[in-house]
């Protein structure tokens, strides 16, 4: 019964007064976001120069040791983006100052640690047939460019990316107030809270610090003075963490439960959909690392979350523009 969910008696979780601080949309970030998309839509044309960093390659190659191909060595119309880091230095080098048409040598030696015991420092020549040259052209963020993405000018594409960043601050802000909300609703509980269960996650973020500052070979009395506490100050602190952590989970379950707050299995599904694509990650892979059960928690917290923001008093205030290094932060 270790592990059995404390009895809670809710207090107040509706018309909690909670101040939304939503950030500002800078116009230097506006400036940034059309210059990237600029370096997105950027285009290459063949060049009968010689081949420089930043450049598009089409090249055969093959390595040989002493006069002999290397097992697995050769390519066939590989295109590289000189400059990426794709290439060996050494041998990347060699393509500089090249033209479409040239063949030419570079000896390279495998590295001592490289994967193949066979080749590693081994000495090696390859030999290349540069193909193609490809030169890259990045659009000027002008009218023309803003008309070829959809815009009718680009001031209104300014308008639609202002639009679009506001949106995601206006996001962030709801999901930092609801989080605030439910950290109130907890500490708003009654309930005899499981002692051990908060000790012991105390105690696994302390040993974890300890460890993290161990590997940096930073010792914990100079992070503590940096910090302005104290080993013990730092355990006090974990155990508040560990508390209000615990209080925020036992109100949302007993706020979903009061209002009928529930994730469906179409939502669930939608989820694992949306976090493979988020993640870049095939979605059986995520099922592996979340249970559904977890993925329905999480749901299930972010819509009372929703809930106790739209039964609040919000006060939504504009924070001011930042100044300075944390400016150059913004986004």
């Amino acid at each position: 019964m270790a592990n059995a969910t404390p009895k809670v008696t809710l207090g107040q979780y509706k018309g909690l007064a909670i101040t939304r601080h939503v950030r500002p949309v800078l116009e230097r970030t506006v400036e940034q976001e059309i210059t990237h998309r600029c370096r997105l839509h950027a285009y290459y044309t063949p060049s009968d120069g010689p081949a420089k960093r930043g450049d598009k390659v089409n090249f055969d190659a093959e390595g040989f040791r002493g006069g002999q191909p290397i097992p697995d060595s050769k390519n066939e119309n590989a295109s590289i983006l000189l400059g990426t880091g794709r290439l060996t230095p050494a041998i990347e080098r060699a393509f500089y100052g090249h033209k479409a048409g040239d063949s030419f040598e570079v000896a390279f030696t495998y590295p001592q640690d490289f994967q193949l015991e066979e080749l590693a420092g081994v000495e090696a020549v390859f030999r290349i047939q540069l193909h193609a040259v490809a030169e890259k052209h990045t659009p000027e963020a002008n009218e023309d460019f803003a008309r070829s993405r959809g815009f009718d000018s680009l001031e209104a594409m300014r308008a639609e990316i202002r639009k679009e960043k506001q949106a995601l601050h206006e996001a962030a802000a709801d999901r930092k107030a609801g989080q605030e909300l439910l950290d109130m609703a907890g500490a708003n509980l009654t309930v005899d809270l499981p002692e051990p269960r908060i000790a012991a996650e105390a105690e696994r973020e302390y040993k974890q610090l300890e460890a993290k500052l161990q590997k940096s070979g930073i010792p914990l009395e100079t992070y503590c003075k940096s910090c302005r506490t104290s080993p013990e100050g730092l355990r006090k602190s974990f155990r508040a963490s560990a508390e209000k952590r615990l209080r925020s989970l036992l109100a949302a379950k007993a706020i979903s439960e009061a209002e009928g707050i529930v994730a469906h299995k179409d939502e669930v599904e939608a989820e694992y959909r949306r976090l493979a694509a988020h993640h870049n990650t095939p979605e059986a892979e995520i099922r592996k690392l979340l249970a559904p059960d977890a993925v329905a928690a999480a749901l299930v917290a972010q819509k009372v979350q929703a809930f106790l923001l739209a039964n609040a008093q919000v006060t939504s205030v504009t924070d001011p523009a930042p100044q300075g290094a944390a400016a150059a932060k913004e986004g």
